[in-house]
């Protein structure tokens, strides 16, 4: 059997087992090319699934339904410990301007207010709470139903 010039040259240059090679890696190849074509199938039938469910009320309104109501079961974590859960908050300090003494005047509690929130704003909030419910009263307004 006689090779080619350019067979010739190709053995000459990458070795006897060129065509080899090549032709396992060609297979290779299109080993990874009909993977992906048949993830890329997978795909697209799920999207037009997903399309489907989204555009049609009826299949939409089930869906929903379903996942709103149906209730799938959830394995509880045993707890080593059988005492009740008792939460501990971190209760704020008592700002240093509020006394111990209610507060009889209303406005200079809401301008009280006013320059705790013009110098730390993020902290108004504690000047806010120690405030005589007088104050609120006086800020806010209910309607009645009469």
């Amino acid at each position: 059997m006689e090779l080619s010039d350019v067979t010739a040259q190709v053995v000459n240059h990458f070795g006897i087992e060129a065509p080899g090679i090549l032709n396992q890696y060609s297979v290779t190849l299109e080993d990874a090319l009909i993977a992906q074509n048949e993830r890329l199938e997978q795909v697209s039938v799920r999207g037009a699934a997903m399309e489907h469910i989204l555009t049609d009320p009826d299949q939409l309104a089930d869906y929903t339904n379903r996942f709103f109501t149906e209730v799938y079961p959830v394995d509880e974590p045993e707890y080593g410990d059988s005492r009740a859960y008792r939460p501990s908050y971190d209760m704020p300090a008592v700002p240093a301007n509020a006394s111990s003494a209610p507060r009889n005047n209303v406005e200079g509690q809401w301008e009280g207010f006013k320059t705790a929130m013009d110098r730390n704003p993020d902290q108004a909030w504690r000047y806010l709470s120690q405030m005589s419910p007088d104050a609120f009263r006086q800020k806010l307004l209910f309607l009645d139903a009469a």
